[in-house]
């Protein structure tokens, strides 16, 4: 099969499919998740429906016919093939399969007593999860007790497991689904990580197929956009099949005819991906199932040498319903349709609700139960209509063979599953685990290595310099390559990276031994090809590290990856890191580990203008929860290497720690020469915070933290002659406060007492809106340097004019430390009168 034109052919169905079976199904599907919709009184609506017949094809058509190949028993198996809900508002159609499905298999298991069609209850979704849907864990925990439902026979299924909370958006936790799906175009755009993961492995053309569903709304996004160059520039090819729901309807309108001016005819869809060389399949009717089956094969069956990645254009109805006859329900009046559809904004037992539920009672002989007395207004007789009435649509599973067939078909398709596939990476064991990446087992000299490739057999030499000596000039930024090359080195190419062409000018390029990825022609390169894109590539670095080929959900076997860019700009990439964290804080295996380089930044861009300066922008990475990233922020060349590794032992060993964020700045400085530090270790910086110059006998006049590279540079350029003025201070560098909190009491109590928060200042190239440190006094702002001093944005200039502007020139921090010396009786005083005023 080949393309003609600039589309290609779906090929004619003529292989035989239980077409009747998906449709009732399908239909059930349907019921189901309006039933979600009536009794919750929260949720979507329209988007679910449109997408009801890809989500039931997918899951059920089979693998010969390009559907998923799964486990429903074992929905996170490093094999199957992924499935992604991207357009996560959509989730209700995916809660009320995944419950169909749930119930066959406990209604086959519980008549046969055959363990092949047991699901464990914490994995599976029940109808009596329903109850869940929109609401928290915590509430679900005492809902039945507090309504007096706990020994109600309706609700047995919650006597073995609770009732599971059902999120409004989808979540990678949901059985089958891959992507926490939700912020528009986010979770799409991690699709071509998740599909180049396999390559990476070296897996053959029968690897995991990513299959993922979005809205031609979402794809207006941003994030969404960048993914279209972002998988071709990978060269993902079939393994990669992103199927849009067409249905021009969006939140509050439409795209063509209401955000794009009709009148734009230019303004194609089709256009849009075929004009990114993508292989685009165009279904003409979305919601038959004979058409969606169609192109599912064809796209099964399509030459694996053609390394474009697909796209599936269906058109659907938002307010799609089966039994509808040109846009009417029968015996009620016009369909529901387009964006009036989205919210599932119907009074519970509306009029629109029951003519959708008489259509389905009149197809399969079914009534539901109290539905035409009104609105329930008591909160437990709620619950039993609810529970009531999805059992309603349950009981179909006992009829014409519809539960039996749904059972075997899941079985068979589960054990249809290889637990060995062939992988050209190590899957027993995780490499990032190796001793050699330890802080106490670094190289403290250059070492020049031997690297043979294992696909060529080509060999190379590779020099690798962790630490530098004293006095040679190189910034921080120059150690980030050698700490990419030494974790390649040890993990035989596990550690990719995507910085678009910054990759030089932030020093990752370099960390590649073996260059450029390509998956034709060099697979074991890991430094991908990727455009001036931050979100894009910071998604395909997600995609990247949210695979595991290890069975075993406790081990991780797959890749790291870093990103970077501008620390200016690097807030482009937060939002798909923020949902990334968050799933990896659940996910029910061990994923990999997401590396942000916020290069370039403080003030020390000056050259490049004011947009281009990181100071307050890199502040968006402590934004997450504490304990769940690492951030560090390098002052020296040999800062880097024991920080970094320390916090990549933790990430290693620490399932929730997914994220570990590196900032470093443009110039090169002399290299400290730690002799005169009081810390002298030169792997001090493994502890997050340590001491540069400590207190001389005499009086002592408080605590300096420091953290930067011009801050820190020129704050040591100073010390003599601020202890020549009498100034007694003790003066910490501030790597990590996540490292530092990690130390022994008694580290952190030596080098930073609690009571010595209320006697510090900081100087440093970030800002007063955010300090190195937490709980800091409430005279520590008026005593710092910070590069917002003034409360004004920088101008621009050569970088010593920016420095001055800052106020972080050698002069300014001289006199601004004495002042703070001076004046520490008053400052002692001040606070004092505070606390006494209580």
């Amino acid at each position: 099969m080949a393309a003609t034109g600039t589309l290609s052919a779906v090929e004619p169905l003529t292989a035989p499919y239980d077409r009747e079976r998906l449709e009732d199904v399908g239909f059930m599907t349907c019921m189901t998740l309006v039933l979600l919709g009536n009794y919750a009184q929260t949720g979507h609506f329209g988007g679910p429906l449109a997408y009801t017949p890809y989500n039931v094809a997918t899951h059920l058509a089979g693998p010969d016919l390009g559907g998923l190949r799964f486990d429903y028993r074992r929905p996170k198996h490093p094999y199957s093939d992924k499935f992604m809900l991207a357009g996560g508002h959509c989730i209700p159609t995916c809660y009320a399969l995944w419950m169909i499905m749930g119930q066959a298999l406990a209604r086959k298991f519980e008549a046969t007593g055959h363990r092949r069609y047991y699901a464990d209850p914490h994995v599976a979704i029940l109808p009596v999860d329903a109850l869940g849907f929109r609401r928290g864990a915590g509430a679900m925990a005492t809902l039945l007790q507090e309504h007096g439902l706990a020994d109600h026979p309706l609700f047995a299924q919650a006597k073995v497991r609770g009732i599971r909370a059902l999120a409004g958006h989808a979540e990678s936790t949901d059985v089958t689904n891959d992507v926490n799906g939700g912020p528009s175009g986010i979770g799409v755009a991690t699709a071509a990580g998740k599909a180049a993961f396999w390559d990476v492995m070296g897996a053959g053309i029968n690897a995991p197929k990513i299959i993922t569903f979005e809205g031609e709304f979402a794809m207006t996004e941003g994030h969404a956009q960048e993914l279209k160059t972002q998988a071709l520039a990978l060269k993902v090819g079939k393994r990669l099949r992103v199927m849009l729901s067409d249905n021009n309807a969006g939140i509050d309108d439409s795209l063509i005819g209401g955000v794009i001016d009709r009148k734009y005819e230019g303004y194609k869809l089709i256009d849009q991906w075929t004009s990114y060389g993508w292989n685009v399949f165009v279904v003409q009717d979305g919601n038959a199932y004979d058409q969606v089956v169609a192109v599912l094969k064809t796209m099964e069956h399509w030459d694996p040498a053609d390394r474009r990645p697909m796209a599936v254009i269906g058109k659907t109805t938002k307010g799609y319903w089966p039994a509808a006859v040109d846009r009417k329900i029968p015996d009620f009046g016009d369909q529901i349709v387009g964006y009036p559809s989205h919210p599932y904004a119907m009074k519970m037992n509306s009029d629109y609700f029951l003519a959708l539920a008489k259509t389905f009672e009149t197809r399969y002989g079914v009534e539901f139960q109290g539905i035409r007395d009104g609105a329930v207004k008591d909160a437990r007789e709620r619950l039993i209509q609810f529970k009531t009435n999805i059992d309603v649509v349950m009981s179909l599973l006992d009829r014409n063979g519809i539960g039996d067939w749904l059972a075997d078909r899941l079985v068979e398709n589960g054990e249809s599953l290889p637990d060995v596939m062939p992988l050209r990476a190590k899957v027993n064991e995780d490499p990032f685990l190796d001793e050699r990446l330890r802080v106490a087992k670094l190289p403290v000299e250059p070492q020049k290595v031997s690297v043979t490739n294992g696909v060529t057999g080509a060999k190379k030499d590779v020099s690798i310099t962790l630490f530098r000596k004293a006095g040679e000039v190189a910034g921080t930024r120059r150690g980030i390559s050698e700490i990419v090359k030494w974790v390649n080195y040890v993990t035989g190419n596990r550690f990719v990276t995507a910085a678009a062409d910054l990759s030089e000018s932030i020093n990752l390029e370099h960390g590649s031994i073996w260059g450029h990825y390509d998956p034709e022609t060099n697979v074991l390169g890991t430094r991908l090809k990727a455009a001036i894109q931050e979100a894009g590539n910071v998604s395909t670095a997600i995609g990247l590290v949210s695979q595991s080929a290890s069975l075993d959900p406790e081990k991780f076997a797959g890749v790291w990856a870093i990103s970077g860019t501008y620390g200016a700009f690097t807030p482009l990439m937060y939002t798909p890191a923020r949902v990334w964290s968050q799933q990896n804080q659940d996910s029910p295996f061990r994923t990999g580990v997401l590396h942000i380089l916020v290069g370039h930044s403080g003030p020390e861009t000056a050259a490049d203008g004011r947009t281009h300066f990181g100071i307050f922008a890199p502040q968006v990475w402590k934004l997450f929860p504490r304990g769940q990233t690492v951030h560090l922020n390098f002052w020296d060349y040999n800062d880097v290497a024991p920080a970094y590794f320390a916090a990549a032992e933790i990430a290693a060993r620490e399932k929730k720690v997914g994220i570990i964020t590196l900032e470093v700045a443009r110039p090169d400085f002399p290299v400290a020469d730690r002799t005169t530090f009081a810390d002298k270790d030169l792997l001090a910086a493994a502890k997050g915070f340590y001491v540069i110059r400590d207190f001389k006998t005499g009086p002592r006049h408080g605590y300096v933290i420091t953290q930067g590279s011009s801050s820190t540079v020129n704050l040591v350029s100073v010390l003599a002659k601020l202890e020549a003025a009498g100034v007694n201070v003790r003066v910490i560098a501030a790597i990590s406060e996540e490292l530092f909190d990690r130390q022994p009491e008694s580290y952190r109590n030596a080098v930073l007492p609690r009571e010595a928060y209320y006697d510090l200042m900081v100087v440093t190239t970030g800002t007063r809106r955010m300090w190195p440190l937490r709980d800091v006094g409430p005279l520590t702002d008026e005593y710092s340097m910070t590069s917002d001093w003034d409360n004004q944005w920088l101008t621009s200039g050569l970088e010593p004019d920016v420095i001055a502007e800052a106020h972080l020139d050698p002069a300014s921090i001289f006199s601004s430390i004495q002042r703070f010396a001076r004046e520490r009786e008053t400052r002692i005083s001040r606070q004092r009168d505070l606390v006494a005023k209580l």
